[in-house]
């Protein structure tokens, strides 16, 4: 199978549809929606995995820091549940990074659940972050996350 990566720009009412349904298989309840990916789309930065029918089947969200123009946030970044495991996830990030390096962007930062210890491997083996800070209750009482920043080429 081969997939291609791309920053999708301009968003389509295709991509828009899309885009919410990985978020529907990956994240069920907790998926972000229409209110959210439609703002991601214009005023952040989104990427897609696309596999060889045009179909996207991972996406992931950047926001530039306002305070630290430098750096970027990623929000969220979703994978089909078939496409796991074998490297799209981390194959569509390292598209990013060198695209968003391109805009002038020195560093991505990160929050992760301490118990995702796939994610943690992923991050940290992979793709090079590194572990700056806790966050306690980061969102609401018990969601400690930990904060992690990789330095862009």
């Amino acid at each position: 199978m081969t997939i291609t990566f791309r920053a999708v720009e301009p968003p389509t009412a295709a991509d828009i549809s899309q885009i919410v349904q990985i978020e529907k298989e990956a994240f069920g309840d907790n998926a972000l929606g229409e209110y959210t990916v439609v703002p991601m789309l214009r005023y952040g930065k989104v990427f897609t995995a696309v596999d060889e029918q045009g179909y996207a089947i991972a996406c992931a969200y950047f926001m530039r820091n306002m305070n630290d123009t430098a750096e970027a946030y990623l929000v969220s970044i979703a994978v089909l549940p078939r496409f796991r495991g074998k490297d799209v996830g981390t194959e569509l990030l390292r598209y990013a990074f060198d695209f968003l390096a391109g805009y002038g962007i020195t560093q991505v930062r990160l929050t992760v659940d301490p118990a995702n210890f796939n994610a943690l491997s992923v991050y940290r083996e992979k793709l090079g972050f590194t572990v700056v800070e806790s966050a306690k209750d980061e969102y609401g009482a018990g969601e400690d996350r930990l904060v992690m920043v990789k330095a862009l080429a």
